[in-house]
């Protein structure tokens, strides 16, 4: 009896051991299982992410130079440099102008420069950026007349070839005659600023960066931002422009951006980081297929 009683014990005894490797492989099954769900859910994840942010990617920035200075006048010095320099060597330059506060500095070094004798506009052709709509040339606020005030009258060019948009009247046309202009005179060097919201010249985010010349209803934070030359009153700035396009913008063999103060850090920080993104209009620039000089003050690189 005790025999057989110990047979059974070590049936038993392998039994229960059979059973616990089953169980055990019970529990691997539902690991990996699990680990196939989760693994699923990860990717699923990541698809959705992609059609989310569809359009958007990144690459690489050797072509793009970054220049950090001190201040805004060093900024503002070492643009008319680089500016003055491709005037010097090519006296018949196209060059393509920006408005608002952040270029003016950069004008006023290419005026002394050109009052020391050091450089000529004589030969120099312009074509700028952009024009508010139903803003007559000769109102203050106007780019025509911002281009004569802060340059123009101060230097030797040749006023007749001095090219702003056409502001006032058809609107398309007006569009299609500078697009015209455009396409037959390529653009040497480009300045440019940039807006809060990443914008340039007045494409504002989600402008296509295959669009040419034409017109735009201004964002709001664009209006807001640009209240402060109107009296800090919203309602009496335009709230349309007709503007080059990103694609006439990147035509350009060479562009210079310049940008200052920490209102700017954000624009700067997503151009600095490759990505390529028509919701953040200056990361056209990383897919530029010239020379890129970004030159910003400390405050503008703060998120560097």
């Amino acid at each position: 009896m005790k025999d057989n009683e110990k047979e059974l014990v070590d049936l038993d005894e392998e039994g229960n051991l059979q059973e616990n490797e089953e169980k055990k492989d019970i529990k691997s099954n539902k690991k990996d299982y699990s680990f196939k769900i989760i693994a699923t859910i990860i990717i699923g994840g990541i698809i959705i992410l992609s059609c989310i942010f569809i359009g958007k990617k990144y690459v690489t920035m050797n072509h793009i130079e970054l220049i950090v200075t001190d201040n805004y006048d060093e900024m503002s010095q070492k643009a008319g440099s680089i500016i003055a320099e491709l005037v010097k060597k090519n006296p018949n330059a196209i060059l393509g102008l920006a408005t608002g506060s952040t270029p003016i500095g950069t004008y006023n070094e290419l005026i002394k420069r050109y009052k020391n004798k050091d450089i000529s506009f004589k030969n120099i052709t312009t074509y700028n950026l952009d024009e508010y709509c139903d803003l007559n040339q000769n109102h203050p606020q106007s780019y025509f007349t911002y281009m004569y005030e802060h340059l123009f009258k101060h230097i030797d060019i040749n006023l007749a070839n001095t090219h702003i948009p056409k502001g006032e009247g058809d609107s398309e046309l007006n569009s299609k005659n500078y697009e015209n202009m455009l396409n037959k005179n390529k653009i040497n060097l480009q300045i440019l600023g940039v807006g809060g919201n990443g914008h340039i010249g007045f494409n504002e985010p989600g402008t296509h960066f295959d669009m040419g010349v034409h017109l735009v209803q201004l964002h709001n934070k664009t209006i807001r931002d640009n209240a402060r030359f109107f009296e800090n009153d919203i309602n009496k700035v335009p709230k349309k422009a007709i503007t080059m396009g990103i694609k006439n913008i990147l035509n350009a063999e060479t562009i210079v951006l310049m940008a200052n103060g920490t209102n700017k850090a954000d624009a700067i920080k997503n151009v600095m980081s490759g990505i390529v993104d028509i919701n953040i209009p200056v990361t056209a620039l990383n897919i530029h297929k010239g020379k890129v000089y970004i030159i910003v003050d400390k405050k503008a690189a703060s998120k560097l």
